[in-house]
């Protein structure tokens, strides 16, 4: 053995040996005789990593049993982001100075009570306390076992709160291709870890994780009110077999607990018809129908807090927490000036400084073309804008009569063939064999463009702006659900005004004045205002009175059922979203190939050839997916 050998597991020696509180001090020890230079070169030349790893290990004597804990789990994980989770916890753990979090050899610690009872209550934040299970000690001796298996799994249970509070629960593009947001950032479980150290407060720093929004607390606040209060600290039953009359279970004394149901001669565990008819009863309440067994549906039902009031509440209080959902896709920071579209209140508003200063009425897409749910920047605003003929149109009313000879057509809808900058004449193409899906057919900017005479565009995937209208009958409606997805604005010039005048200084004499111009003209803003279409079918207003809205796209139903558990695939499969888009990929599957010069089609543009078998009007909603054509 050598000199350095012999020094430094001395002092490794007695690390293991002294308390915890001197462990430290002894690895201080090699740390500064390895700092020595003098030392160094007379006995210490180098350092093996396996002693170094004895005192770093030395400084408390639960750390190794928890790192070989959370080993032990990540190699059963079969969840990639869980056992993404333990690998950043394994770094933390494993860092120099590391101590429990949350457990002691004699129980939970302060800090760790504060994360239990956190835990418990996630329902009173629109979360559920059985995502987040953590162990009650209820003694004051726990075994090293129970100890390092509460202290992994209640640093598991606290980064998946903070995960679902982030929005991370559900991704919403799962649900419909016309909800296009997302969790607002990624959750790493170490740097959780150290958040909570750092800040102390427990209760705190897990808060912060869910939307600051004042208009999140404002509906919390109102949902709490709804349901009945805060809830208790209750214990979460843990999943377990089927439980019948006769059956006997070690979770019954608790679920008789919880309905306050007796045991007859002190059977504390048997499942007997009394607890039954209480647990059905119970169910029948909650709105989830009468049950004659114990299952895991009863067991979560039971760990929640207890509704009154059947399904119609039960529908309520999940529109609450749906719309509590949403709150956390939203961007944490919606911009000083911004545009606020609430697609199911029908009305766009500019706000400034969070205050509103101009608000409009406007027309969103029908259920079948939706407005889709995102946040982008509108970047500029064309006066007299042409309107772009999308492919639908050009199939099924333009072909047939330009096939027919009627290229004049066009010309009488104020149309024309425009492209590489010149206008090209109809009768210059061969339409018996040319698509039309390739040829670039534009409205020119007039009274009767579906467009009207402005558009506000903010550049983004599916293509959807606001606009002027010629119907402005339909914004007297009180449900304005009737374009192919963009946005219409009941107003568009007062709108001009306020945007343009926020952001680039213009009067409305300005804007008036380039409106009296018929020449088309992109004016680009100065600066981008951000532009959130947004879907909130509940509205805590400040006054303390809240508004509700009809779910008119059933993204409230979409939510509520993938937080209570139905199959994202399932739920997906029903979305209109989906049926449009393979509705317009049949429809440009239609061969266009030489006909003869006077082709029959049917009435509404499809060649009766193809149409022979299946001789059906065709959905209302193939018109361009997405929205960016609008009528």
């Amino acid at each position: 053995m050598n000199i350095w050998q012999s020094s430094t597991l001395a002092v490794v020696m007695v690390a293991l040996s002294a308390p915890a509180g001197s462990a430290q001090t002894a690895a201080a020890d090699v740390r500064e005789a390895n700092a020595n230079p003098v030392v160094q070169a007379q006995q210490i030349p180098t350092s093996p990593p396996d002693v170094v790893e004895q005192v770093q290990n030395a400084r408390h004597p639960l750390i190794a049993a928890i790192l070989a804990e959370i080993d032990k789990r990540s190699l059963a994980e079969t969840d990639s982001g869980t056992k993404n989770w333990l690998s950043e916890l394994a770094g933390f753990y494993g860092a120099d100075g590391a101590t429990p979090m949350w457990v002691s050899a004699s129980g939970y610690l302060p800090r760790g009570w504060e994360a239990f009872t956190a835990m418990q209550n996630a329902g009173d934040y629109g979360l559920d306390a059985a995502d987040f299970p953590v162990p009650e000690i209820l003694t004051n001796s726990p075994s090293e076992a129970e100890v390092v298996a509460a202290e992994v799994q209640v640093s598991l249970a606290v980064t998946r709160y903070a995960f679902y509070a982030r929005g991370g629960r559900i991704d919403p593009t799962k649900l419909s291709l016309w909800l296009d947001q997302k969790k607002q950032a990624d959750i790493y479980a170490s740097e959780i870890m150290r958040q909570i150290a750092d800040r102390g407060d427990v209760t705190a720093a897990l808060r912060a994780f869910h939307p600051q929004n004042p208009q999140f607390e404002r509906l919390r606040r109102a949902y709490l009110a709804e349901r009945g209060g805060a809830s208790a600290p209750a214990a979460v039953i843990p999943s377990g077999p089927v439980l019948s009359r006769g059956d006997r279970g070690s979770d019954v004394p608790l679920i008789r607990k919880r309905l306050d149901v007796a045991a007859d001669d002190g059977n504390e565990t048997l499942v007997d018809r009394r607890l039954l008819k209480a647990v059905s009863a119970f169910m029948s309440e909650q709105g989830y129908g009468r049950k004659r067994a114990i299952d895991d549906e009863v067991r979560t039902a039971l760990s929640k807090p207890s509704q009154t009031g059947g399904a119609k509440k039960k529908a309520l209080l999940e529109k609450y927490v749906a719309n509590m959902e949403r709150w956390r896709w939203a961007p944490a920071d919606f911009g000083q000036l911004h545009i606020w579209n609430n697609l199911p209140e029908f009305e766009t508003r500019v706000v400034r400084n969070g205050e509103v200063i101009h608000k409009e009425r406007i027309v969103i897409g029908t259920p079948s073309t939706q407005t889709p749910v995102f946040s982008d920047q509108m970047s500029h605003v064309i006066f007299q804008p042409e309107w772009g003929v999308p492919e639908s149109i050009k199939i099924r009313d333009l072909l047939p009569k330009l096939r027919g000879g009627d290229t004049s057509v066009l010309s009488r809808r104020n149309m024309r063939i425009y492209a590489d900058g010149k206008e090209i004449s109809p009768s210059r193409f061969n339409w018996n064999k040319v698509d039309p899906r390739s040829v670039p057919i534009v409205q020119r900017s007039g009274p009767s463009n579906p467009l009207g005479q402005l558009k506000f565009i903010f550049p983004n995937a599916h293509d959807v702006y606001m606009h002027d209208t010629p119907s402005k009958g339909l914004f007297a409606e009180s449900e304005r659900t009737f374009s192919h997805g963009c946005i219409r604005v009941r107003n568009p010039q007062r709108f001009a005004e306020v945007v343009l005048g926020q952001v680039d200084g213009w009067t409305p004499e300005d804007v008036k004045r380039q409106l009296a111009i018929k020449d088309t003209r992109k004016v680009d803003l100065i600066k981008p205002i951000p532009v959130h279409n947004t879907y909130f079918t509940i509205v805590a207003n400040a006054d303390g009175t809240v508004s509700q809205l009809k779910d008119v796209y059933g993204h409230d139903r979409r939510v509520a059922d993938a937080l209570n558990g139905k199959s994202l695939q399932q739920i997906a499969a029903s979305d209109p979203a989906l049926a449009l888009k393979r509705e317009n990929e049949r429809l440009k599957k239609i061969v266009i190939v030489k006909r003869p010069a006077a082709p029959r089609y049917d009435e509404w543009g499809y060649p009766i050839a193809y149409n022979s078998n299946t001789r059906r009007k065709p959905p209302p909603s193939l018109f361009w997916f997405g929205g960016g054509y609008d009528d």
